[in-house]
């Protein structure tokens, strides 16, 4: 059995601002604390926009646009202004929420958070969706007692391997190091290095609670050719992987996060 650095489990038990879900407690009191059990509340919840294009199911123009919602209060908001059941009643498919695999990581962290369950999101490359290619992706890393165990509540998975899923530090390392093709990290239509940076960059707000489904909003490393390698950025990303990739490194991602205002999503 493993054990946590101190403050470790304490600081992802509390939510952050973007899962905090404080003002729907009295919907939440009443579900279960079981992992599996929540990752079946929230496919009740949502609907992956993957899935509505490949099964070509209808829905009106406008409710695409919940996808462009952040934090996992607003998720709620979403579901609820669908249908305003208890969230352990599992929604018809036209009255699920649309979103993406961020959508689902950040409720499912957000309600083992509230359950007392540490948890955590990680925004890195999934292997197990199209064969030799890692795909931009977010799951949920969640303690289990003795270690962090990680759960894809996307493609409902209660336990993944670390073979299956690269974290962003390990996917830029690997990479810069000329272990792997950057080219094959993507998200089925953009590939290499851009990936790598903003999913990165995600992966560390996520480690600081301040998990955020895009990476539109970070100028730093928004270059020209966004898909080819640029020293000046890369070079300063390779310390921040290093400590996204070392889970000792608890106290230094927060100072580095709280140090670089480039690195922390506006609020």
């Amino acid at each position: 059995m493993k054990t946590a650095a101190p403050g470790v489990l304490d600081y992802f038990t509390k939510p952050g601002r973007t899962s905090d879900l404080s003002r729907h407690r009295r919907l939440i009191d009443s579900l279960p604390a079981d992992p599996v059990e929540l990752i079946a509340i929230v496919h009740g919840l949502l609907i992956h926009e993957g899935v509505v294009a490949y099964r070509k199911l209808q829905y009106p123009p406008e409710r695409f646009g919940d996808r462009k919602r952040t934090g996992a209060a607003a998720i709620l908001d979403g579901v609820l202004a669908l249908d305003a059941a208890l969230l352990d009643v599992e929604r018809p498919e036209q009255r699920r929420m649309i979103g993406y695999c961020y959508h689902f990581a950040l409720l499912y962290c957000a309600l083992l958070r509230a359950k007392g369950v540490p948890a955590r999101t990680r925004c890195g490359f999934a292997g197990y969706f199209r064969r030799g290619s890692w795909i931009d992706h977010w799951v949920v890393e969640r303690w289990d007692g003795g270690q962090w165990v990680i759960t894809d509540p996307d493609a409902r998975r209660a336990v993944v391997s670390r073979d299956e899923f690269h974290n962003g530090g390990t996917a830029w390392l690997s990479c810069r190091a000329g272990d792997d093709d950057p080219q094959r990290y993507g998200n089925y239509t953009l590939w290499g290095w851009d990936e790598l940076r903003g999913t990165l960059i995600n992966d560390l707000g996520a480690l600081n609670k301040v998990e955020v489904g895009d990476w539109d909003w970070c100028k730093w490393i928004d270059i020209a050719d966004r898909e080819q390698s640029f020293e000046p950025i890369d070079a300063q990303l390779d310390p921040i992987a290093r400590l996204v990739d070392d889970d000792a490194a608890f106290s230094e991602r927060l100072r580095a996060f709280e140090d670089r205002r480039e690195l922390r999503p506006p609020p």
